[in-house]
């Protein structure tokens, strides 16, 4: 999958934010595995108390989903 062609704009800016630089290019399972581990490890840093958590659950959700759809 070519993450290019399946997240928005926002999307990319969101991951580019977190460290992730996607590339134009097909990802494998493998690759799409290590993103969403990646990017669920930042949202479960993340602190309940203040909002944070469920603010950044909504942000990459698009983007978690367009991942396991793939796998």
């Amino acid at each position: 999958m070519n993450l290019l062609n399946k997240c928005t704009t926002e999307e990319l800016q969101s991951l580019k934010d977190i460290g992730i630089n996607i590339e134009d290019k097909e990802y494998s399972k493998t690759e799409l595995r290590k993103l969403e581990d990646n990017i669920e490890d930042f949202i479960m840093s993340h602190s309940t108390k203040n909002g944070d958590f469920d603010r950044l659950t909504n942000q990459y959700n698009g983007i978690l989903n367009a991942i396991i759809d793939e796998k």
